[in-house]
């Protein structure tokens, strides 16, 4: 074979790897996704992809981090990373730039420089970029730095926040501890975007983690026998209240049953026999699904459903008059019903003895020194 002949082949063989590794590329990319927020409505019918964001706002957000000596992590690192704490798989979109959620200001994933965006509304630059709370933010994210971590506590602490109740991150105690501190349990909707986040198919999946840290954080583990006294404290104020979304909607809920169980479980881990007590008395058909399928093997849950008429009889001769309003506002609401927009009926100061009459389920019926009836929550009433 001469020269000419061989130089020939050596050609025609790398124009066929060529080819074969494009194709193999190609194929590639056409099995990655589109990055679902990317694309959002500005309203009057316009809409802004992150896929054109300002190359300007990338560079200023990358020089921002330079000035500070930022250490970029790796791209494997940088991938794992946001998978770990926001639940998604960078690596899935075809995407350059990947927006992590619909909202005004999205965390943003820049792929090809290995950072994350923050963009602040009330920075006074063009770009609307704080260059320190982008630096500390990506240096908590992918250094794990406690340092920036109280920074940003002080600074921007609705951006680590939204990391537990937007993302449901619940690996850093610390910063769990630090949502809990002021986290509004007695609201329901705010509880159920807590513990709850959504699933590919639209449905609501229970973050037990969260559930877990709540029994250990704000109740201090759970008692250790199931008629111990109650443990203190607001977590589950708004249980109850969950419960009954799921039964009104359980198409809405991932294992839907499973999770009524979970989550009475977890009532019960606290001595908090009332919440499910109520909850199985008004809704007779769940105790069937639930020996059927042995209680999901809990075991508080299955002793106290199968002994629920020897609690029944338990509670009603030994509900006591000897109680007390403890709130740390002062006082704290009689309602008309059992729900935290009822009517107010009157203001029972803080340390003013009352009457319970019914104390099943979150709101409990109670008679004040001045004769009125109505309902109070529960996590305001103490034994006197």
């Amino acid at each position: 074979m001469n020269l000419q002949l061989y130089l020939k082949w050596i050609y025609i063989l790398i124009m066929i790897i060529t080819i074969s590794c494009n194709k193999q590329k190609n194929n590639k990319m056409e099995e990655l996704i589109s990055a679902p927020y990317n694309i959002v409505n500005e309203g009057d019918g316009k809409k802004f992809n992150y896929d054109s964001l300002s190359t300007h706002i990338i560079t200023q957000g990358l020089k921002s981090l330079q000035q500070f000596n930022y250490k970029f992590p790796e791209k494997e690192v940088f991938n794992s990373r946001i998978k770990d704490v926001f639940s998604i798989d960078v690596t899935k979109y075809k995407n350059d730039i990947v927006a992590l959620r619909i909202s005004d200001f999205p965390e943003i994933a820049i792929k090809n420089q290995n950072y994350i965006l923050i963009q602040d509304s009330d920075s006074d630059n063009e770009f609307y970029i704080n260059q320190n709370i982008l630096y500390y933010y990506n240096k908590y994210i992918f250094n794990k730095d406690n340092l920036s971590l109280n920074l940003l506590k002080m600074q921007a602490p609705y951006l680590i926040k939204d990391l537990v109740v937007h993302y449901g991150y619940n690996k850093d105690k610390d910063l769990m501890k630090f949502v809990f501190k002021d986290f509004p349990f007695d609201n329901a909707i705010s509880f159920h975007d807590l513990i709850f986040s959504k699933g590919i198919n639209n449905q609501f999946i229970l973050r037990k983690g969260v559930l877990d840290d709540i029994e250990n954080i704000v109740y201090e583990g759970k008692t250790q026998e199931l008629m111990s006294e109650a443990k203190e404290g607001t977590g589950y104020s708004s249980l109850g209240d969950i419960l009954e979304m799921i039964m009104k909607k359980p198409n809405e809920y991932f294992e839907s049953e499973q999770s009524i169980a979970f989550l009475c479980e977890k009532s019960l881990n606290i001595a908090d026999l009332g919440t499910v007590q109520s909850f199985l008395h008004k809704y007779l058909t769940i105790k069937n699904k639930l020996e059927k399928n042995n209680y999901y093997n809990f075991e508080r849950l299955k002793l106290f459903t199968e002994n629920l008429s020897i609690f029944d009889k338990d509670t009603n001769n030994t509900v006591s008059k000897s109680f007390i309003i403890q709130d740390p506002d002062g006082y704290t609401n009689l309602r008309k019903d059992k729900n935290a927009s009822s009517e107010i009926l009157q203001k029972i100061k803080s340390g003013e003895s009352i009457d319970v009459l019914e104390n099943q389920g979150d709101w409990w019926l109670v008679k004040t020194n001045e004769g009125k009836q109505g309902y109070v929550h529960k996590s305001r009433v103490k034994a006197n």
